[in-house]
């Protein structure tokens, strides 16, 4: 049998720590409806994603939970530990209510910006997310969806 080793998803680990814009993407396990099916925890992950962002003096651009993955458009000195660390704060809420289920898929999947793409091209393109899939009929309208950079951006809506 012929040993095929596994192909890594991450960039070097350098190219994390670094000051950069990253649009990222995080998916529950198997897709699985969690957001949804436990509102409470998207209420939950909102609260987590701003407070880690404040602690770490990150920049979070725009942010949206959906019902089976999350997006952000953030800058952060080590995305890396961002992540991580958002992950691990929810995991625990999730566990107490459904303690035999695994929350997140493995990893996350990362874009950093090129210099021809805009920060609000990328943000809108989060904040138009639960009107592309029907989930609201407006960007405003979704309850699980804000930018801690443009408060005032669903006024760009109406």
């Amino acid at each position: 049998m012929k040993f095929t080793p596994v192909k890594k998803i991450r960039l070097p680990l350098s190219v994390y720590q670094q000051e950069r814009v990253v649009f990222v993407t995080i998916s529950t396990a198997d897709r699985q409806k969690w957001f949804q099916e436990f509102p409470n925890l998207a209420d939950d992950a909102a609260s987590i994603l701003v407070e880690t962002s404040r602690e770490r003096a990150s920049t979070l651009y725009a942010w949206c939970i959906m019902p089976d993955h999350v997006h952000l458009l953030i800058g952060d000195d080590n995305i890396v530990s961002f992540i991580r660390a958002f992950k691990g704060r929810l995991v625990p809420k999730a566990r107490a209510l459904s303690p035999l289920r695994k929350l997140w898929q493995r990893s996350f999947f990362d874009h950093i910006l090129r210099s021809s793409e805009t920060l609000m091209d990328i943000a809108g393109y989060i904040f138009e997310n639960p009107v592309r899939s029907g989930l609201a009929p407006l960007p405003q309208e979704y309850p699980f969806v804000g930018s801690e950079v443009w408060p005032d951006w669903k006024a760009s809506y109406t």
